[in-house]
């Protein structure tokens, strides 16, 4: 059993649009959009850890977690997530296949690779570019990297 903190499974979210009361003069006649990252973890439940999890905390992401059977590329395309983490339960081949396949959309990609003692953040998409190749995040240094694309996403 896992130590790790534990979070419930996102159902459904549902971007809300607030609008201007019409009937109150006061108000300003203009519509505002309030969003955050949607993100789909892929693997175990306590496999991200805390200071991961905080990052999301600290934006107010949307999270989701799913096993590696459920995150298929059509699943993702119709949830609309901005992040996917997979984590090491993830074949090779899947992480290379909804890479591919979600190549051109606005969805970033990272997996975990295990070394020794914790492991590597590798990245696969970025906003949808492929990646593959560019240098790893250490675990350390992987919640900054993850709070840079979190506050991209805040502000689009």
């Amino acid at each position: 059993m896992s130590s790790g903190p534990q979070l419930a499974p996102l159902v459904e979210f549902v971007s809300r649009t607030i609008e201007a009361d019409d009937s109150l003069p006061s108000r300003p006649q203009s519509t505002t959009v309030v969003s955050c990252a949607l993100v789909l973890l892929v693997g175990r439940n306590g496999s991200w850890g805390a200071t991961v999890l905080r990052s999301f905390e600290k934006f107010g992401s949307a999270l989701s977690y799913v096993t590696p059977q459920t995150a298929t590329p059509e699943y993702v395309k119709n949830g609309a997530f901005h992040l996917i983490l997979l984590d090491s339960t993830v074949s090779a081949d899947q992480r290379r296949r909804l890479a591919f396949e979600l190549a051109g959309s606005n969805v970033s990609i990272f997996y975990t690779f295990p070394v020794e003692n914790g492991c590597w953040w590798l990245p696969a998409l970025r906003r949808g570019l492929d990646c593959h190749g560019a240098p790893a995040f250490r675990r350390n240094e992987f919640p900054l990297e993850l709070e840079r694309i979190l506050e991209i996403q805040s502000a689009a």
